[in-house]
Formats: C-alpha cells, sequence, structure tokens
C-alpha cells in the first residue's frame, strides 16, 4: 500500500502501533477511515474475516451501548477461544487490534493512550445520535 493510500494518522499513534505490532502475542491491525485502511496482519489470508470482526464489533458495542443506555464505551473487546480483538475509534478513523487471548489488552489501551481521544470521539458519536433521533 503506498503513503497516499494510507489514512492519515498521527505521528503518535503510528508509532504506537508499530511498538504493539512488535509485541508478542499481537496479530496485527487494522486503521481505516471512510477512504482507506492500513492492514497489518500476520496470516494475510485472514483479511476478509478480521476486517468483517472489525466491523462488527464495533458497530455492535455502538449499537449496544445505545440500546442499554450503558453511556459511553471508549472500546470493545471480543474474545473468543484463542484470540481477542480490541476495538476503537480515535477521531474519524476505526482501529481494530488482533492478539492472542493471554495478551493484556488494557495494557495496550494505554500504551496507546487514548483517553483523550476516546473522549471526543464519544461526544462526537452522541451528537451524532442525537442529530439522527431529530431526524
Amino acid at each position: 500500500m503506498s503513503a497516499k493510500d494510507k489514512p492519515e494518522e498521527p505521528a503518535n499513534l503510528r508509532f504506537a502501533l508499530e511498538s504493539i505490532r512488535s509485541k508478542e502475542g499481537i496479530m496485527g491491525y487494522i486503521l481505516r477511515n471512510s477512504k482507506s485502511a492500513s492492514v497489518d496482519l500476520s496470516d494475510p489470508s485472514k483479511i476478509i474475516d478480521y476486517a468483517m470482526l472489525s466491523t462488527e464489533s464495533l458497530e455492535t458495542g455502538e449499537v449496544a451501548a445505545e440500546i442499554f443506555d450503558v453511556g459511553l464505551i471508549g472500546s470493545v473487546v471480543v474474545e473468543g477461544n484463542d484470540m481477542k480483538v480490541l476495538s476503537l475509534v480515535i477521531g474519524d478513523q476505526r482501529l481494530s487490534i488482533f492478539m492472542a487471548k493471554e495478551v493484556d489488552h488494557n495494557r495496550i489501551l494505554k500504551e496507546l493512550d487514548l483517553t483523550k481521544n476516546a473522549q471526543k470521539h464519544n461526544g462526537r458519536f452522541n451528537q451524532d445520535n442525537e442529530k439522527n433521533h431529530e431526524k
């Protein structure tokens, strides 16, 4: 993928993802926006499966938060028998990090240091939902 096809991402996020990707148990990540995506997976044959899992986990988390009125969500974790995925939104980008089940996803969140970005997104998510309900 050429540099112009990659989503624009802050340099600190790019460095954080490179660091996270090199850790034991990390299978890869998908970072996407409405125009393009950056994909770094250990097993490229699973790109379609992982892309679908990424999309569905984020959408399901947002819908569940709204239906059950649990408030703002900062991230979604889907855990299976052998692996799990941590998904979150950073500005206009959606990030999913795929990892072995034993990896501590809370450490990954801390390394990303996304508290401020997640709060910005959640505020925007609520505003967008209010606008949609008004229509």
